[in-house]
Parts: C-alpha cells; sequence; structure tokens
C-alpha cells in the first residue's frame, strides 16, 4: 500500500492490527499451552488496536485525512502477515511478544516520522495522539505478557 495521506496511515495501521491478530490466530494451535494463552491476549489487544484506530479515522475531519506525506515505507518497510509465514509457531511466549512489541515499535517510528514532517496544528495533534496510543498500549500489553510469565 501506497502511503500518501493521513486516510492512508490509518487504513494501514488498521491492517497492521488484523493482520498480525490473523497471523497470531494462525500460528496458536501450534504452540505450548502457556503461549496459547499470550497469544489470546495478544489476538485480542490487536483486535482492540485495529478497533481504536477505526473510531479516530471516524472521529477525524474529512480533509485532516486527505493531507499528503512523503512515502516512508519505501525507505523503512514494514512487514505486514497478509500471508502468515508460521512466524509465531512453536515459540516462547518471551519470543513471541519480542516480535509483536518490535512490530508495534516500527509503527511508532512511522507515526513520528509523519509528525515530524507536518507543519499543521491539528495533524499534529492528531498524530500525537496516535502516537500516545500505540506507546500506551506497548506499555499495557507488556505488562499483561508479564503477568502470563508469573503464571
Amino acid at each position: 500500500m501506497k502511503i500518501e495521506s493521513v486516510r492512508d496511515i490509518l487504513e494501514w495501521t488498521i491492517d497492521f492490527h488484523e493482520q498480525l491478530a490473523s497471523c497470531l490466530t494462525h500460528c496458536e494451535p501450534n504452540n505450548s499451552e502457556h503461549s496459547k494463552m499470550a497469544m489470546e491476549y495478544l489476538i485480542a489487544h490487536e483486535e482492540h488496536l485495529a478497533a481504536l484506530i477505526k473510531s479516530f479515522s471516524v472521529k477525524a475531519e474529512s480533509g485532516e485525512l486527505e493531507t499528503l506525506f512523503i512515502e516512508y515505507l519505501e525507505k523503512n518497510p514494514i512487514i505486514l502477515h497478509d500471508q502468515c509465514d508460521g512466524a509465531f509457531e512453536q515459540k516462547t511466549d518471551s519470543e513471541i511478544a519480542a516480535v509483536v512489541i518490535e512490530q508495534h515499535q516500527q509503527v511508532i517510528a512511522l507515526y513520528s516520522y509523519l509528525r515530524d514532517q507536518t507543519v499543521i496544528p491539528h495533524h499534529k495533534e492528531l498524530l500525537d495522539s496516535l502516537l500516545a496510543l500505540e506507546n500506551q498500549e506497548i506499555v499495557r500489553m507488556a505488562q499483561g505478557l508479564n503477568r502470563f510469565q508469573d503464571m
């Protein structure tokens, strides 16, 4: 997907979270019970994030969504799991968490880059909100996964 506008960014991010949830679901049967519980938590978390990002696109003003941005993903590709390659099969819950968190950090890097490129204050506010959401959710996800490891 070519990222040209804020609308594209939001759609891409929704796809990112949905596809990550789908890949986790696909790989879930091939893991230990403990890892399956962690994966179910991550699946619910990714689905929740996709819904939150959808709400941003509903609440944003139409003109705001059409703002154009410089292409970022060509230089810094983030691989979406549109065709799950079993990336999470036979991994421990710690290994799964590390991969998921690293992917989220790439999304945060995208948002940070785009925020630095924009000059319109309400666009910065939108991207600041998206950044805060992703950062907050990584912390929440990590805390939840830590609870699984304590079990």
